[in-house]
């Protein structure tokens, strides 16, 4: 079988999971990525210079309403055309909407993943409704991360039949770590994008230091809110216990995490509607035997259960989640006993074979008319 991957991007450091698919999946795999209409076949440029042919032709039916493929669409056209891709995998629901028209020329089968914004974003919910409406139409298999994401497609629309709950699954270096749930140290791993919300984080870790001065919260990650962070943890005279490591791959996580009581991650829907998928770095700090204190958005509830193998809070819930992090310090026997519990449901439902399987199975079965 040969699959081919469309995704925005080549490599995103957040997005592990296309790598794992890449890495993974039985069969031919091909990569199409970098903008909206792919432009690249792996590491090839797809696109050059266009034929004063093809520039002719364009414009012409252009002129005359005629035209149905834009010249990047063509591009592309031709490559699949070539390549004969037994199935599409298209990496988020906005993917799949602006590469239809090509695919369906094609016939190819379609196989949709939706990750996080691409369902939950007003805007971009809004943009590409009827464009979603045709593609939940012609695709053989629709693919959600959460059981809240499955519901939201369906209630956009998506048929029923096709859809898939599929979490996926950490990457299995992380069952090798040993916590020190002794230590006074909390890690957080993200971008810092309002979904996230660093800073109620930092807020609720606040109230930590109060009763005790030694601990820390270490934070893996960049993006739009990191100055906003820094600036609020130096207002809040906390530089010594807070301390920003920047975006770094899977050696730095894996070090850090062997050195904290607890992973903490304080998410929720940003006024935009975006919101999680399920986050890959709770999974992987459950595999990794540490107990999660977050919130119940999206799929966190389906992977983490409270008082079980970590303590959930409702969004923006600053107060409730300084008191799971002082319960925790205060109780590292329980920590101890829900990393534990995390770790081995992990193991038992959420696996990166379990995952990749399943996507398997949903793939091949795509293409059985």
């Amino acid at each position: 079988m040969k699959i081919a991957i469309i995704s925005p991007s080549k490599s995103n450091i957040s997005e592990t999971f296309i790598q794992a698919q890449i890495t993974r999946l039985k069969g031919e795999i091909i990569h199409y990525h970098t903008g909206d209409i792919p432009t690249y076949l792996n590491d090839q440029l797809l696109v050059g210079e266009l034929s004063l042919w093809d520039r002719m032709l364009y414009a012409l039916q252009k002129r005359t309403g005629k035209t149905t493929l834009t010249p990047a669409e063509n591009t592309f056209s031709r490559s699949l055309k070539k390549e004969r891709p037994d199935v599409i995998l298209a990496q988020y629901g906005v993917t799949a909407a602006k590469n239809l028209r090509v695919i369906k020329s094609l016939g190819i089968p379609l196989v949709i993943h939706f990750h996080g914004y691409d369902a939950s974003m007003y805007s971009v919910v809004e943009k590409n409704k009827e464009a979603y409406l045709s593609m939940f139409e012609y695709a053989a298999a629709i693919i959600g991360v959460s059981n809240r994401m499955v519901a939201m497609l369906r209630e956009m629309g998506a048929p029923a039949e096709k859809l898939h709950y599929l979490c996926y699954g950490p990457n299995p270096r992380f069952r090798d770590i040993q916590p020190n749930y002794t230590a006074p140290h909390f890690l957080a791993l993200g971008r810092f994008v309002d979904k996230k919300a660093p800073h109620l984080t930092i807020l609720a870790f606040r109230q930590v230091i109060e009763q005790y001065p030694k601990a820390q919260l270490r934070i893996i990650g960049n993006g739009p809110l990191f100055m906003t962070c820094k600036d609020l943890v130096k207002h809040l005279h906390l530089e010594e216990h807070v301390h920003f490591l920047g975006a770094h791959g899977i050696e730095r996580v894996l070090t850090e995490m062997n050195d904290v009581c607890a992973f903490v991650q304080h998410s929720r829907r940003a006024l935009d509607g975006d919101m999680e998928g399920t986050p890959v770095a709770i999974l992987e700090a459950q595999l990794a035997a540490l107990p999660v204190i977050s919130t119940i958005h999206a799929g966190i509830p389906d992977v983490v259960i409270h008082e079980k193998t970590g303590l959930l809070v409702e969004e923006n819930d600053v107060d409730g989640m300084a008191k799971c992090m002082l319960r925790l310090l205060n109780e590292p026997e329980l920590a101890a006993s829900m990393g534990n519990n995390a770790q081995a449901r992990v193991m038992e439902h959420f696996t990166m074979e379990k995952y990749i399987a399943s996507l398997q199975t949903i793939v091949e079965n795509s293409t059985v008319n």
